[in-house]
């Protein structure tokens, strides 16, 4: 599905509304804005998804955050603009990344989450009154910290498998590598945290923490650095990769929302892209400011709908 049109013609409130309406939240963050349109009273999404032939699923979102599908796998997938930013951006962002692409292909990983979250924290409060009395968080929270390390290892290295495929096939630069390097690889965490104890005891808080880690994008087993075209070519084709690893494991197949993938990527690229994108999606919505050449997506010509001040049309 095609969905073309100018700037502020609602293409991405579009993508936003089928968002909302799957996972309850908005991909804009805590800093986008009122969803509530000023003077309005209210914000209601109401829609169907098709879960096979004979099967629809109705779904809808409220502005008072009731109504949406609580839990069960995500059906969206939306790919923005700002694809660059898990490339070139802060490590946070990509620690972020791969730890929810993580939990939906491992859903017990977020129990681990919570029982070092709350060994972090009673070892952060240890701390902070002075660190007095045998150091009985050290153990198990490195226990805990190391379990997930070795999750993100593990997953790692299947993303990597299939990001270097599909680089090469699509990247201009060839196929390029990821690397996850973290404190502490290799050595003793029970250890490495009791000879960090005095540094921990002045900070009030343990150093040695999953945020310490971060993923590297190598070419030829190097550190390598791209334009921001290529950054967010490449930032694209590691969700498409992530996104071919959590179908393989739980043969959940996203509707895809692709929010102007010509912005800042050579327009000769984006095709075979987007033909791989339906290879990984049960549906691909695309937005574009420009009309586009006619593509077919697994056999079938894509559906392109105009948009403009909201209204939406079949061209």
């Amino acid at each position: 599905m095609w969905v073309r049109g100018p700037n502020g013609a609602g293409k991405t409130t579009l993508l936003e509304a089928l968002y909302l309406m799957d996972r309850g939240r908005t991909f804009r963050g805590r800093r986008g804005g009122p969803l509530t349109t000023r003077g309005e009273r209210g914000t209601a999404i109401a829609g169907k998804v098709v879960l096979d032939r004979d099967r629809w699923q109705s779904l809808s979102w409220m502005s008072s955050g009731h109504g949406a599908r609580p839990g069960g796998p995500q059906l969206t997938r939306f790919v923005g603009v700002s694809s660059f930013s898990i490339v070139e951006g802060d490590p946070e962002l990509r620690r972020q990344f791969f730890d929810w692409s993580l939990f939906h292909v491992e859903h017990d990983v977020r129990e681990l989450w919570a029982k070092l979250g709350r060994l972090q924290r009673q070892r952060n409060a240890w701390l902070r009154s002075g660190a007095r009395g045998v150091p009985v968080w050290d153990e198990p929270y490195a226990n805990h910290l190391e379990e997930l390390w070795s999750r993100r290892s593990r997953f790692l290295d299947r993303l990597d498998t299939t990001f270097r495929t599909l680089t090469a096939e699509l990247v201009p630069t060839g196929p390029l590598g990821l690397r996850w390097d973290w404190t502490g690889r290799g050595e003793s965490l029970t250890a490495l945290l009791r000879a960090q104890l005095p540094s921990d005891s002045m900070r009030g808080f343990t150093f040695l923490s999953p945020s310490r880690g971060d993923v590297s994008f190598l070419r030829n087993g190097a550190p390598w650095r791209g334009s921001r075209g290529e950054n967010k070519l490449a930032g694209i084709v590691l969700q498409m990769a992530a996104q071919e690893v959590m179908v393989s494991a739980t043969g959940n197949r996203p509707v895809v929302l692709l929010d102007d993938p010509y912005s800042e990527v050579s327009s000769r690229l984006i095709p075979p892209l987007l033909e791989a994108w339906s290879r990984a999606a049960d549906q691909v919505v695309i937005t574009s400011l420009d009309d586009v050449a006619s593509l077919d997506f697994a056999g079938s010509p894509a559906a392109t709908f105009h948009v403009e001040q909201g209204a939406l049309r079949l061209d």
